[in-house]
């Protein structure tokens, strides 16, 4: 029998997909369980050898700090939950007191993670950040005035730059169990033929939507983009329409429905590259070892890029308030503005083919 290993990873899709590397170099030494949410399970389930999945929807999302009470009734109850499970090691790659309760409940034997410091903390100035990661902070004390010598975390991890990638922080976890990351590529299993073959021009995926609004550059400018004749000489366009979406790209381009996770990696599978902004898209199509150029706007590409695309990425700079990780407290959301259509066709101009 294999140890027992939790990997807490309870923020979004594309964050799933950051964990990848981790969660299949753990699986060469340990029964690799997964708790997420029911939304990131799918991406899991994407792996050639699934971790065992448990799915939780936080009970704190988008919640304001209000109290230490709630959030730590709602840790320690999950925690407790999953204890008969007998973990040997327990590891989160985010700085969240609240997971390090539901690790400290499991009673893992090992508990490797990040405390809430500053160093820590991505983004920490914030006002809104800072007074998160003081909630944190308190959440801790509280943990170690309730249990005196239980510790949350058995063994406390630090970023070794406050520029590096999240993908460092995965690395930081499994040097601390003598692990590797699996980073080659793909990290997700093939699930059936490309969507697009190349035809002569290279196949151009573009993914025009975005989760949040401080994410989604205007509409007007990806038909602006789409529509340019440099664009139309050197791709083959496919745009992806999620449910509901509205699409930017001219009549010719193929357009593909993706009502689901299975029907992206298809499309994805088959571009030579991939215009998309900083959202889950991104990371799946740097999991299946794409070319990304990525429009970023409110977050820090130095921590979220998608693997080995760092140097694709289109950025502006321009808010004297970035990175505000989603919360605009500008009166429009400048860093996307700035970006102009010019901007993202000159790193598409930069996209080497093979023949």
């Amino acid at each position: 029998m294999k140890p027992r290993l939790l990997v807490v990873e309870l923020h979004h899709l594309g964050d799933a997909v950051m964990s990848l590397p981790f969660v299949r170099g753990a699986a060469a030494r340990y029964e690799v369980h997964v708790l997420c949410r029911p939304a990131s399970s799918e991406v899991y389930r994407l792996l050639s050898h699934p971790p065992v999945i448990h799915e939780w929807e936080t009970p704190w999302e988008n919640a304001q700090p209000s109290g230490l009470g709630p959030a730590l009734v709602a840790a320690r109850d999950k925690g407790r939950a999953l204890r008969l499970l007998s973990f040997d090691a327990a590891v989160c790659a985010w700085a969240d007191a609240r997971v390090g309760v539901i690790m400290a409940e499991t009673h893992a034997v090992r508990r490797i993670g990040f405390p809430m410091t500053r160093g820590n903390y991505y983004a920490a100035d914030l006002p809104w950040r800072r007074r998160r990661r003081l909630f944190g902070r308190a959440l801790e004390n509280l943990w170690r005035l309730l249990h005196p010598g239980r510790p949350l975390l058995t063994q406390e991890l630090h970023r070794e730059s406050p520029r590096q990638t999240h993908f460092h922080c995965w690395h930081q976890i499994a040097g601390a169990l003598d692990l590797s990351c699996d980073v080659s590529v793909p990290w997700i299993a093939a699930t059936g033929a490309p969507v697009q073959e190349r035809r002569g021009r290279p196949v151009l995926v573009v993914h025009a939507q975005a989760r949040l609004p401080s994410k989604q550059w205007p509409l007007s400018r990806w038909r602006e983009l789409a529509a340019s004749d440099r664009v139309a000489e050197k791709f083959e366009l496919v745009e992806v329409l999620p449910q509901g979406a509205e699409p930017v790209t001219p009549d010719h381009a193929r357009k593909v429905p993706t009502p689901d996770l299975l029907s992206l990696v298809t499309v994805l599978r088959g571009a030579d590259a991939v215009l998309c902004h900083d959202s889950f898209p991104a990371h799946l199509a740097g999991a299946l070892d794409k070319p990304v150029v990525t429009i970023f706007g409110s977050g820090e590409p130095d921590w979220f890029a998608p693997w080995n695309n760092r140097h694709r990425v289109v950025q502006r700079r321009a808010c004297p308030l970035h990175p505000c990780i989603d919360r605009c407290g500008m009166d429009s959301y400048l860093c996307l503005d700035a970006v102009t259509s010019g901007d993202v066709l000159a790193q598409l101009e930069r996209l080497k083919f093979n023949p």
